[in-house]
């Protein structure tokens, strides 16, 4: 064990912006700083229970915790750049260069969640802003109305959909694929 590595790890993951926004908002409830806190000591035994972890297994592991422990998809790759860190953090301890690994630590960057933001799911029913945007598109699609885009002036007429065309469509539209049964030649 690299007392070392659990000071990188726990530096790592107070700098992971991710993490901390999730914290802050309480993604996992009220428990979500017990649970980042628990997240320092499950990443480092998860570097001491494998051999030869790769960058991108460390980013799997990272976000299938986040997932599950605080309800987080992480979709910005930082769990990925996260990953390689870590990996180098380790190798760095295992090298015996604990020094370099204090020094990169000190130099670290601080955490800013001024320019993060939730980004809501848009089936939920009930959040008014998203059915209000929604609405908005819809009426615009529905008047019918262009504007001078480049696609509106270059617009080819629009023709008659064939059966096959309606059917698709209407596949689509409801999700279901009915199949009809056709004439077989024998």
């Amino acid at each position: 064990m690299y007392p070392v590595f659990k000071d990188a790890v726990a530096s790592s993951l107070s700098n992971w912006n991710a993490l901390q926004f999730a914290v802050q908002q309480e993604t996992g409830g009220p428990e979500s700083k017990t649970i980042a806190d628990w997240m320092v000591g499950v990443v480092e035994q998860f570097f001491y229970e494998n051999d030869d972890l790769d960058p991108d297994e460390v980013a799997d592991f990272l976000s299938t915790v986040m997932d599950q422990e605080l309800n987080t998809h992480v979709e910005d790759q930082s769990d990925c750049e996260l990953g390689q860190l870590l990996c180098r953090f380790f190798k760095l301890c295992a090298s015996g260069q604990e020094s370099q690994v204090l020094d990169e630590i000190s130099k670290m960057p601080k955490i800013t969640l001024g320019s993060c933001n939730i980004q809501e799911d848009s089936c939920k029913e009930n959040d008014s802003a998203a059915y209000s945007v929604e609405a908005g598109f819809s009426s615009l699609h529905l008047n019918g109305e262009s504007s001078n885009t480049y696609e509106s002036m270059h617009e080819e007429p629009a023709r008659e959909l064939t059966d096959l065309e309606k059917q698709q469509q209407q596949d689509e539209a409801d999700g279901w694929t009915v199949i009809r049964k056709g004439n077989r030649k024998r």
